[in-house]
């Protein structure tokens, strides 16, 4: 499988990015190919809605920065892993400006992205300090409608909660575990 990895935290070693390396060496353990990206230590610019995409009729973004390469990378990807903490009761910055990018991919036809691969999988990880493992759960509803206009059928939600100020200590860590292996072998046996 090809395997895109977008990690939205500005700590490496915070409690989304902690997740997602677990969730990466299930799949590097298979034979992978994984591309990763930290998006905080990129030179990347949000969409500026020139309408560049829709005028060229092109899926590519006209704002050319550190991003190009990725949303050019995750067009055809098998899998998406994309990890936030939550800032604000919304996912970072940095990912959000990967989100907003990817409308580009609409401008090919002007509506829709149905150019790009169908049943392509996505797993959406979320860290905060709450306990309550489903508080955010609109947002993961949220981005999966338009990640699911995008190709990606198969969205899979893991959320790290529990951990909060510089802690990477996660409450649910045995659950976060098990999210991983259910999501590892539903993955595999949809392939």
């Amino acid at each position: 499988m090809k395997i895109l990895a977008i990690h939205g935290s500005p700590k490496r070693e915070g409690a989304s990015s902690k997740a997602a390396s677990e969730l990466i060496r299930h799949f590097e353990k298979q034979g992978n190919e994984i591309k990763q990206y930290h998006l905080d230590s990129l030179n990347i610019h949000g969409c500026r809605e020139c309408f560049l995409c829709r005028t060229n009729r092109t899926d590519v973004c006209a704002v050319n920065d550190d991003l190009s390469e990725i949303l050019e990378s995750a067009k055809d990807v098998d899998l998406l892993i994309i990890s936030s903490p939550i800032f604000f009761a919304d996912i970072s910055a940095q990912l959000k400006c990967f989100i907003d990018r990817t409308w580009s991919y609409f401008g090919k036809n002007g509506t829709s992205a149905g150019h790009l691969p169908r049943n392509r999988c996505l797993v959406f990880i979320l860290s905060y300090g709450y306990t309550d493992g489903h508080i955010y759960d609109s947002i993961f509803d949220k981005y999966k409608r338009y990640f699911n206009m995008m190709g990606f059928d198969h969205c899979h939600l893991i959320t790290a909660c529990g951990a909060q100020y510089h802690s990477p200590e996660i409450v649910n860590e045995r659950e976060v575990e098990r999210m991983i292996e259910n999501i590892v072998t539903q993955i595999k046996s949809a392939r």
